[in-house]
């Protein structure tokens, strides 16, 4: 019926959140395709449903999509969807509760997209032995396991040292915890020198495989990894920018005593916002159905 493009932010989390919305346009007869940048999360799985990659901006020279479904993060690519003459719309991550899921920005409409549960990703085989040995730890019940995704977009070196500092000495004076610190920085290792044996540093994975093995979670407070918690019923301790300049290892122990204290109180409440996210996403089959009437009055 009609070619409908995403154009989404190469972050694992910002393109998860579109892929019900890209299903069910499929599902209507439409074909869908992504930018060749959603690769951290395409697998057979969504091929065999009839959604493609195609690479940009080269194919847009033969491929022309009735609409460009763009995340609004990626807005100053409006010039060259304008240039080719092809009808666009934004699409964002609702961070919020409540609210409509349509706006309008200087005539553009804005279509607010629900965080939706997250469906088991193929894992390669360096992932498939590092859960391992994260199995491995949580098989001693003993131990509590923390994870720290705390490199979210637009993050600060300087501003996260403090913390990795304050997590290094935590360590030290519990060794009852175990913490996973996901980092792309390898001048962190060289800074906090040797770390003790219950702290271990990895590159970031995918974190719907780590997270439930995991007993809480050191998150950004303005970042996506506090979502995947929220799905995955692990409570997780923010930081926003503010209070990573200011922790210390004492700060930083106490909260994470008070997470691990308060675990079912805050489990049950990330159970209660996903209840709320869930039936959020039975929407987006009415925002699919609004999508292609928009298509077919433009074709009036």
């Amino acid at each position: 019926m009609y070619e409908l493009f995403f154009d989404i932010k190469p972050q694992t989390s910002q393109i998860r959140v579109t892929i019900r919305l890209a299903t069910l346009l499929s599902r209507k007869g439409n074909q869908v395709y992504y930018t060749h940048t959603s690769d951290s999360i395409f697998t057979m799985d969504l091929l065999k449903k009839g959604i493609g990659r195609i690479l940009y901006p080269d194919d847009l020279q033969w491929f022309t999509p009735n609409l460009v479904l763009l995340d609004y993060l990626l807005k100053e690519k409006v010039s060259v969807y304008s240039h080719y003459g092809i009808r666009y719309m934004y699409v964002i991550a609702r961070k919020n509760m409540g609210g409509t899921m349509i706006e309008q920005i200087n005539g553009i409409p804005l279509l607010y997209l629900p965080p939706s549960p997250y469906q088991a990703l193929s894992q390669s085989a360096r992932e498939t032995d590092f859960i391992d040995k994260i199995e491995e730890i949580k098989e001693d019940h003993s131990r509590c396991v923390i994870i720290g995704v705390l490199e979210e977009e637009g993050y600060s070196l300087v501003e996260i040292e403090q913390v990795y500092k304050a997590i290094k000495y935590c360590g030290i004076n519990n060794p009852g915890y175990q913490f996973i610190i996901l980092t792309n920085q390898g001048v962190i290792e060289e800074k906090l020198f040797v770390l003790p044996e219950n702290i271990s540093v990895y590159r970031p994975h995918d974190l719907q495989s780590l997270l439930p093995l995991c007993d809480m979670a050191l998150v950004r407070g303005d970042g996506n990894a506090n979502i995947e918690c929220v799905f995955a019923h692990i409570p997780a301790l923010e930081f926003s920018s503010q209070k990573l300049n200011k922790i210390t290892p004492h700060r930083l122990e106490k909260q994470i005593k008070e997470t691990i204290g308060n675990r079912d109180y805050l489990i049950n409440q990330q159970k209660l916002l996903c209840h709320f996210y869930q039936q959020e996403n039975l929407q987006i089959d009415n925002l699919a159905n609004w999508i292609i009437e928009q298509l077919k009055k433009n074709k009036r």
